[in-house]
């Protein structure tokens, strides 16, 4: 996901040489850098806010460091002068959100006539693409106009016309709930900040006074909240740590790791199993869970799917709209990577082990359609499941294996009944979610190798291998229809996250198109991605498959 640093902390805590430290800034798991400019001279602050001419001294390094700059603060005297040097760092570097303050003077004249201003400047950055958001202090949280916080009440007197930066950790600071903020300003909200605050326990990040900043993550700020907010509405996030307690990129590093996580966070989440009709695009729902539910098998011989949720799989009913518990032996750590058997006797899984004996890494057994006993078929591991041939003779899945001394993730074959070795079929890139044509002869997956991920086919000897997809997304998991003639996978925006990611409660699309890669369409956009439709879910009709979305409850 993107992840981000503000500057002015990061620089003022280390006298490190910015070229270098651009660089352990991406390598600590960020992809954006938000600095500080300005247009006038403030004395004493050239390493945290920039002159304009710093500013475009430095971009290069950032761009040479893997990094981006989508927003910036900027000060000025008079910042409706400073548009032409704003439109620029638009144009020439990418800047879109010019991020300012409430000013000092909270009254309500002040405000009219600073929103008036602000107003001027967002008409005048327009043009270029770029909008100017407002971040808050504690201050302006703490303040209140009309029963608004004086940050609300300005936002709302800019008509729509300017957005807001919201700085979470300030917010608690001054009192206030900050995913309650969040929401109720979803509309205009465009960017996150992160920082924290100890709490006013004895629990608190390594006993710290209560109200002093702690890293991010380790204080009192309620994480999970704010960041499935911020992951709902694909809004970068931004760490804004004022003060470290140790090395400035090890502590970076460490947020990094806690933001990555939360990534895989699915609480509070509602599911929704749902059908799709490719010739209508009528969407049915079949069933809300108030659960996390991934991943459905439409089975051909009966009118049923199978799914996964908290580690088991399960058996659905369309017409009773039941669904039943199925005995998968020793696998109670089902993933989101099962297939059934062409004569549907039987079904694989990927089963992350559940002990200390199993290594908690994910391999895979297949087990009667009726439930009982699970048979390993893949030792090696880590083995995610993804295919099963029309012949029943051979299973396809991604596996993590080192070669040459480097983890690789690559596509692999071995026969159903796990009676000869694996046989590795790709290399280079991150191959990921081989499933098999109905005829056999194609084996569809997706890879990275092109700098983003796509959707590939190759011949089911691992020749031939052909990307079928190429416009500016990450595209997963290619599903083939019944028939062999269409396929339907997952698309995620670029920029989102990384190209080797996919996960769960994100805006995401799923596109179809013909099997020889033509006539491709958008053809459902929701807010899902992992377990969505990780697995093939055509109905035998070839006219409709299964989806899974997702809701998020947040109060």
């Amino acid at each position: 996901m993107r992840f981000g640093v503000q500057g002015f902390g990061t620089f003022r805590n280390t006298s490190e040489d910015f070229g270098e430290l651009f660089y352990r800034i991406r390598e600590a798991g960020y992809q954006l850098i938000e600095p500080c400019v300005s247009f006038m001279t403030i004395e004493g602050y050239e390493r945290t806010i920039w002159p304009y001419e710093t500013f475009k001294s430095l971009a290069a390094m950032i761009d040479s460091a893997g990094l981006k700059m989508e927003s910036c603060h900027v000060f000025s005297g008079n910042l409706l002068a400073n548009v032409p040097q704003m439109t620029e760092m638009a144009e020439q570097y990418g800047i879109r959100q010019f991020v300012v303050k409430t000013p000092q003077d909270m009254s309500e004249r002040s405000l009219q006539e600073t929103s008036l201003r602000f107003m001027q400047i967002a008409d005048a950055l327009e043009p270029a693409g770029a909008r100017l958001l407002i971040h808050n202090e504690a201050d302006d949280i703490a303040a209140k106009i009309h029963g608004r916080t004086v940050y609300e009440y300005l936002l709302d007197l800019c008509l729509g016309k300017v957005d807001a930066q919201v700085d979470v950790g300030w917010a608690m600071f001054a009192g206030e709930d900050p995913v309650s903020l969040l929401w109720r300003n979803k509309d205009r909200v465009r960017s996150l900040h992160y920082k924290d605050f100890a709490a006013a326990d004895e629990n608190n990040a390594h006993g710290a006074p209560y109200g002093t900043e702690v890293q991010i993550g380790k204080g009192a700020l309620p994480m999970e909240g704010c960041f499935q907010f911020a992951r709902t509405f694909g809004i970068a996030q931004i760490g804004d740590q004022d003060s470290f307690a140790d090395d400035v990129v090890t502590e970076l590093k460490e947020t990094a790791i806690v933001l990555n996580m939360l990534g895989q966070s699915r609480e509070h989440s509602i599911s929704y199993l749902n059908t799709y009709d490719i010739e209508t695009g009528e969407i049915k729902t079949l069933h809300r869970f108030e659960r996390v539910v991934e991943a459905p098998n439409w089975l051909k011989k009966e009118d049923a799917m199978l799914y996964n949720s908290d580690g088991r799989i399960w058996h659905y009913d369309i017409v009773s709209d039941t669904e039943t518990l199925v005995d998968t032996g020793i696998c109670t750590g089902c993933n989101n990577d099962h297939v059934v058997a062409p004569d549907e006797s039987a079904f694989a899984v990927s089963h992350g082990g559940v002990t200390p004996e199993e290594g908690y890494t994910s391999r895979i057994y297949t087990i009667p359609m009726g439930g009982g006993e699970a048979k390993l078929i893949t030792p090696n591991t880590p083995s995610y499941l993804h295919g099963w041939s029309p012949d029943g003779k051979e299973l396809a899945y991604c596996a993590f294996r080192p070669i040459d001394g480097k983890m690789e993730v690559d596509i692999y074959t071995i026969p159903a009944d796990g009676s000869a070795e694996e046989k590795r079929l790709t290399g280079g890139g991150f191959n990921d979610g081989p499933e098999y044509s109905p005829d056999g002869k194609y084996i569809w997956f997706n890879s990275t190798r092109s700098g983003l991920m796509q959707v590939y086919r190759m011949k089911a000897d691992g020749s031939e291998q052909t990307q079928m997809t190429g416009n500016d997304r990450n595209n997963w998991f290619g599903h083939v229809s019944p028939d062999g003639k269409k396929v339907v996978y997952l698309s995620y925006r670029k920029g989102d996250l990384d190209a080797g990611e996919h996960l769960p409660n994100m805006q995401v699309e799923l596109w179809v198109m013909n099997s020889d890669g033509s006539d491709k369409r958008r053809a459902v956009s929701l807010f899902g991605g992992q377990g969505s439709i990780n697995v093939n879910s055509w109905a035998g009709d070839n006219k409709r498959f299964a989806f899974v979305s997702y809701e998020l409850i947040h109060e």
